[in-house]
């Protein structure tokens, strides 16, 4: 039998039983919010299927359109840079230590919001 899966891309190859299943693989980036986020929006996150790379700032622009402007008053200062607390992690790493707003995302990466907090 032939392996079509190093010939069929983007889709996922299996074989059960002899028969060849396919199945479209879903490229999209992750969006995963936490903490008062997922408490205040009632959702736990959201995917975006990207034609090219975009930056932070244009996924936070982004998530505005689809949020009414929620997510630049979060996680925002007014001189747009990173609001002190927030954190945005991409794929596990903060951005902050990457190249901040201008940190580039595409899909299969994994964005994930927390909003600042305070307390103890």
């Amino acid at each position: 039998m032939i392996n079509l899966a190093s010939q069929i891309h983007p889709v996922l190859c299996r074989e059960l039983g002899g028969i060849l299943i396919l199945g479209v693989i879903k490229l999209a980036l992750k969006v995963k919010f936490y903490s008062l986020f997922r408490i205040n929006l009632k959702s736990a996150g959201t995917e975006y299927e990207l034609d090219n790379q975009i930056t932070i700032a244009e996924l936070i622009k982004k998530l505005d359109q689809d949020y009414d402007g929620y997510f630049t008053q979060k996680l925002l200062e007014e001189d747009r840079s990173i609001s002190s607390g927030a954190i945005i992690l991409l794929n596990g790493k903060n951005v902050i230590h990457l190249d901040k707003l201008e940190t580039v995302v595409s899909n299969q990466d994994t964005v994930t919001l927390f909003p600042p907090s305070a307390g103890g």
